[in-house]
């Protein structure tokens, strides 16, 4: 492996109340970051200085109150272009990667708003792919119901397709400025694209010339079929979430072996798990710090939905007491085992409560959380990367600003210790970080080589 296989990709989410659905009641929680703009720039300056490679902004077209409790990081977000242009102005090195839904938008306002995003930042923009998943979501855009998951798709298919020839509506050299003949463009590389098919009828050009990066690096996140072929297709990033090594290794595995049927190396995308870190100068106070809050949360317990992965029905068992006193953990299925290993590696403790295991599957988010000092972060993060399970982590902060800054200053210095990390930015767009070709206008390439670098 060389040196440059060996270091990994590392991105951050911004949740500005936390990805923990209880971060924000701590102590030095920011709680209002959602509308703090010198907070949000803060945070992304904070990422650049930990040399991270892309500073990454979700986005949901629908929050309702009562997911307070579960996810109030859901219940407000930050509009993700308006975030961008934001955090563009104070940065200079790091990638930005923004949200937006397909299924609620159109090429061409995309297409418009990526380019000049990709300008402002002098190419470190990046686009994250999503169409959507709550069913509440339609009557926001005046439809009557959300779309099922393959018309969402064949929508999103001809959406990037149509938004790629945008972006390649004008050739590299199509902006002329030629003060002494007068001449402002060359006429002859501004290309209309003329699309008409299923969904979209789209004229062009584009009114924003082309973007730094030729056309800007697509991100995706996704577990159904669909999802995976799109990606396998379209995506430079693929975020992913699994909780153990094996079920990363066959994720990992599969999606690479799907690049090849679109002409695609393995290396040309990038699979990056989702990863919620605890780290301190000790174990003992990383783990103090996730039991604390763990302990904050509101959300109220329901033990039922275990019962399945642990054998056996625990919807009526005390929650205050030790998991191996209500069950025979010997005999409970390998899932559910798994489950209370890796409950037990978060609390630090062999003797949690049935409460903290709901606790535990209920607001992790899904995503694998790794707590202990900078040693055992750095160690589970180069393990999955050595064993063929990630080719980096996107970080999720399960409150602000500690874990940036902690993951900053005791993280980091590990990784650049170990080979694993840059010690400075050496390239300048957000392709260059991930080997990324600059591709060339379809306009200007020869013939037969239109379809999408």
């Amino acid at each position: 492996m060389s040196d440059t296989d060996r270091q990994l990709h590392l991105g951050w989410s911004i949740w500005p109340t936390g990805f923990h659905a209880a971060g924000w009641r701590l102590p030095e929680a920011e709680v209002n970051g959602t509308y703090n703009p010198r907070f949000l720039q803060r945070m992304a300056r904070t990422a650049e200085r930990g040399k991270l490679d892309f500073y990454f902004i979700g986005d949901r077209v629908v929050g309702l109150p009562e997911w307070q409790h579960e996810r109030p990081n859901q219940v407000t977000r930050p509009e993700a272009l308006t975030v961008a242009a934001n955090v563009a102005a104070v940065t200079e090195h790091i990638g930005i990667v923004a949200t937006v839904n397909t299924t609620y938008s159109d090429p061409y306002s995309l297409a418009r708003s990526m380019a000049m995003l990709d300008h402002l930042s002098e190419g470190r923009a990046g686009w994250n792919i999503v169409t959507g998943l709550d069913e509440q979501a339609a009557k926001n855009f005046s439809r009557d119901k959300h779309w099922d998951n393959e018309r969402r798709y064949d929508w999103a298919d001809e959406f990037v397709e149509v938004a790629s020839r945008l972006w390649d509506s004008w050739e590299d050299d199509a902006f002329v400025a030629d003060k002494a003949s007068g001449r402002f463009v060359d006429e002859a590389k501004i290309h209309r694209v003329d699309h008409k098919g299923e969904f979209f009828s789209v004229a062009g050009p584009l009114n924003i010339g082309r973007p730094p990066q030729g056309r800007v690096p697509l991100v995706h996140a996704g577990s159904s079929e669909r999802s995976r072929e799109f990606g396998a297709k379209y995506a430079d990033i693929r975020f992913t979430m699994a909780s153990d090594l094996d079920v990363a290794q066959r994720q990992y595995a599969d999606l690479k072996g799907r690049l090849a049927r679109y002409g695609r190396p393995r290396d040309a995308q990038k699979i990056l798990p989702g990863l919620a870190v605890y780290v301190a100068e000790t174990p003992a106070a990383a783990h103090a710090k996730y039991r604390e809050i763990q302990d904050l949360a509101t959300l109220a317990p329901d033990a039922a939905p275990l019962s399945g992965a642990l054998g056996e029905d625990v919807s009526g068992r005390p929650l205050d007491v030790p998991l191996g006193e209500l069950l025979d953990l010997a005999s409970v299925p390998e899932a559910g085992q798994r489950i209370v290993a890796r409950a037990r590696l978060a609390y630090g403790e062999e003797d949690i409560t049935l409460l903290d295991l709901v606790r535990y599957t209920r607001l992790g988010g899904g995503h694998r959380e790794v707590v202990g000092d900078a040693k055992g972060v750095a160690d589970f993060m180069e393990q999955w990367l050595l064993d063929g399970a990630a080719d980096g982590f996107v970080l999720f902060p399960p409150y602000l600003p500690g874990t940036l800054e902690q993951f900053t200053d005791l993280v980091v210095p590990e990784l650049q210790r170990r080979g694993l990390h840059r010690k400075e930015y050496t390239t300048r767009t957000f392709r260059e970080f991930f080997g990324l070709p600059r591709p060339l206008s379809s306009f200007a390439a020869p013939a037969g080589s239109e379809a999408l670098a």
